[in-house]
């Protein structure tokens, strides 16, 4: 009611004065600064001035002294409850933004004015830091370096979210890849301006698969596959920074590469990085009981994929990176005698003056194949024939006369092919001479 009564009281003073004038500078006060009134057009040289807060009540007198032909007040400070009391402030009313300022005076009948208090200003900020566990303390984190697994905390500095007295909070949002949420920041005081939240990502085996996942208070807010390029981004308002996420750079050398005969053996190793504390490896997405930083492969017939996928999931100094490989596992070698112009396989036995070849078929691993001839025997008469490439793992032997080796009628030719990379893949043929 006694608001009520004081705005009525002060419109009423203003509306029957007009010879002289009342203003408060400035109009628009903002918050922690101050005003003053200045009353000009009077003949007085001193009176009074009552100022209120027209939301709460509160009043202060102030004595007018003449001024530069005008009459004004001293400053008057305006701060909340919780606001420190500027050390030179010898006014002071309460308010919080918004409030109504109301001045009036009794000279000249009655002269009155109105303010407003403005909330505080100030451009945001936002930042990040991450909890140095060694040292105890938090450290900042560049906007756009790489983000490890780890605790973080975000700052935001916003002078115009901080309106009462009451801590209040800000919204940040965070997104990873497809997924986002918002988190709410705290203020750190009753009017610091600065609120803050803590997450926690964590990067770590799923399966196959590493997964990103970011913790808020204990909580899990979302988690994602983790791919190469995948990227955290921390935003407030129109400020945005992206942290791409960091993993470890792992590099997988296979022997003797990737593709082998089926039997054969093919070894993976973890060459990059150097030092690892463990390695997961999966074939086609079934867990291998290896940890270590090698992997033999082995696959047999009669049944078997035509390729397989090996994915290491690495973890180093604490963080983790993923490899991927694809080995295709093709038939062992083939070999057989063939007639020279024909092409076609030689039925035995065959004639010690027939002109023929050794082919090889499904060579797919061995990029430079090698055959060699002899006759069946005690003595030494291997011979290597020179090939030639005549389509996807064919190979045609230079062309050759069984006499022209000296085999003769009741003599076994054989050719025979070695993997070079794999000693099981062997492939030999007898051919009996007539």
């Amino acid at each position: 009611m006694g608001k009520i009564i004081w705005v009525a009281l002060l419109v009423g003073m203003w509306v029957g004065g007009w010879a002289g004038s009342l203003h408060i500078e400035p109009a628009e006060v903002p918050l922690g600064g101050s005003f003053l009134v200045v009353v000009a057009g009077v003949e007085a040289e001193a009176g009074e001035v009552l100022v209120v807060n027209v939301r709460t009540g509160e009043q202060v007198r102030l004595p007018l002294h003449p001024e530069e032909g005008q009459l004004v007040t001293g400053h008057v400070y305006v701060v909340r409850e919780c606001d420190p009391v500027p050390p030179e402030a010898e006014y002071l009313l309460r308010v919080l933004p918004g409030d109504v300022i109301a001045a009036a005076t009794e000279l000249e009948e009655g002269l009155a004015a109105t303010a407003l208090v403005l909330p505080p200003t100030g451009t945001p900020e936002l930042s990040l830091a991450t909890w140095d566990e060694g040292r105890g303390v938090w450290c900042p984190w560049e906007a756009g370096a790489q983000l490890p697994a780890g605790r973080f905390k975000i700052t935001v500095t916003d002078p115009n979210r901080d309106l009462a007295c009451e801590p209040e909070t800000a919204l940040v949002l965070l997104r990873l890849g497809e997924r986002e949420t918002r988190v709410d920041l705290r203020e750190t005081g009753p009017a610091s301006g600065q609120f803050t939240g803590e997450f926690v990502l964590e990067i770590a085996p799923q399966q196959s698969t590493l997964q990103a996942k970011v913790l808020h208070e204990g909580t899990e807010l979302f988690s994602t596959t983790l791919e190469k390029g995948l990227a955290l981004e921390v935003s407030y308002q129109e400020i945005a920074y992206t942290f791409p996420l960091l993993l470890v750079q792992v590099s997988l050398e296979l022997t003797p590469g990737a593709r082998e005969d089926v039997g054969c053996p093919v070894r993976l190793a973890v060459t990059s990085p150097k030092a690892v504390d463990q390695v997961q490896w999966f074939v086609d997405g079934v867990r291998q009981p290896e940890g270590g930083a090698e992997l033999l492969l082995v696959r047999s017939e009669p049944t078997y994929p035509q390729s397989v996928t090996v994915v290491a999931l690495v973890q180093a100094a604490g963080q983790w990176g993923q490899a991927e490989a694809a080995i295709t596992l093709v038939p062992r070698t083939e070999i057989a005698f063939v007639d020279s112009e024909t092409g076609r396989e030689v039925a035995a036995p065959c004639e010690c003056s027939a002109s023929l070849r050794v082919k090889l078929t499904q060579a797919l691993d061995d990029e430079h194949p090698r055959v060699w001839i002899g006759i069946l025997g005690p003595g030494c008469t291997a011979r290597e024939l020179a090939l030639i490439r005549e389509g996807e793992g064919v190979y045609l032997s230079e062309p050759f006369v069984p006499q022209d080796l000296g085999a003769c009628l009741g003599d076994v030719l054989w050719a025979q092919y070695k993997d070079p990379s794999c000693w099981e893949d062997v492939a030999y043929v007898l051919l009996p001479l007539r």
